[in-house]
């Protein structure tokens, strides 16, 4: 990651920030086929959390949008001086995206350790994943001279 714009403070941010996400996400799933029937109090209270599910992933993942909006403005003058220096916008955005991409399956294929080791369908986050690749499309647009 030589000419990236991610610093290793913000790659280690961005990964427990994902792992978040996707482990919650598992953790939820896991929790749900569970078998609470011999214990009515904490079948309760799991359904009670489990009611929720759907917000807190919302909530979770809007963290991801907030990184990628206070990383890019905090990485504004350093685009502005790669460009001046003889960087193109379109390889700086390339590069932004790649290394993005880079990042989240690095965080997806932990959490897949984590789905095989708790013996739950690898499937469950990939929704996340689809998730997460449109924030990053999406937060392309604010990589841009100012």
């Amino acid at each position: 990651m030589k000419y990236s714009l991610f610093r290793f403070i913000d790659i280690c941010e961005i990964t427990i920030i994902y792992l978040i996400c996707f482990t919650s996400n598992s953790i939820f799933v896991y929790v749900e086929n569970l078998d609470l029937e011999s214990s009515s109090i904490l079948k309760s209270f799991v359904e009670s959390i489990i009611n929720y599910k759907f917000i807190i992933n919302i909530l979770l993942t809007f963290m991801i949008v907030v990184f990628h909006y206070q990383f890019l403005n905090r990485r504004k003058t350093e685009i502005l001086c790669r460009l001046l220096v003889g960087d193109t916008l379109k390889r700086i955005k390339i590069r932004y995206i790649y290394n993005n991409i880079i990042i989240l399956i690095f965080s997806f294929l932990i959490s897949l350790l984590l789905n095989f080791y708790i013996n739950q369908d690898p499937t469950s986050n990939i929704y996340l994943v689809t998730i997460f690749i449109t924030y990053i499309l999406f937060s392309i647009g604010q990589v841009k001279k100012e």
